[in-house]
């Protein structure tokens, strides 16, 4: 299969605030090629966490449609994460997000796919209580 060049907007980065927390901004229509650059990151900040649990939030607002090769791509990589600690996903859409329909079929997949409890959510900051709700839940148990 022919390389491409990276397609759609896609950032990754740990939140200033919660060091638990991983941040992911995605829009557009995103690509495999797109995904393997931002790979690397995920796995360095992953890396950091040695094993402990870590939760994801997910920003869909410019709406984002996933290729079937990133998708697919997004749940090789998201299975190892889960072994690495990731125990939850929360996500959320402005009311104006392209496709959303198509996007939440897409995620939901890759989620249960890799079997980590997710939750959609309102907004940023509701995103952030599931997130921590998550850790929360893991920390108890």
């Amino acid at each position: 299969m022919p390389d491409y060049a990276p397609h759609g907007n896609y950032e990754i980065w740990l939140d200033p605030e919660q060091d638990r927390v991983i941040r992911i901004a995605a829009s557009g229509f995103v690509n495999l090629e797109m995904l393997r650059l931002h790979n690397h990151r995920a796995n360095e900040i992953v890396e950091g966490f040695k094993g402990g649990p870590y939760a994801m939030i997910c920003n869909f607002n410019g709406g984002m449609v996933m290729t079937p090769e990133a998708e697919d791509a997004w749940i090789t990589s998201a299975v190892g994460r889960v072994a690495r600690g990731l125990v939850g996903v929360s996500f959320f859409f402005d009311s104006e997000a392209e496709f959303k329909t198509l996007v939440l079929a897409q995620v939901t997949r890759v989620l249960d796919a890799i079997g980590v409890p997710w939750q959609e959510v309102e907004n940023e900051d509701e995103a952030m209580i599931k997130a921590l709700e998550f850790l929360e839940q893991t920390s108890s148990s």
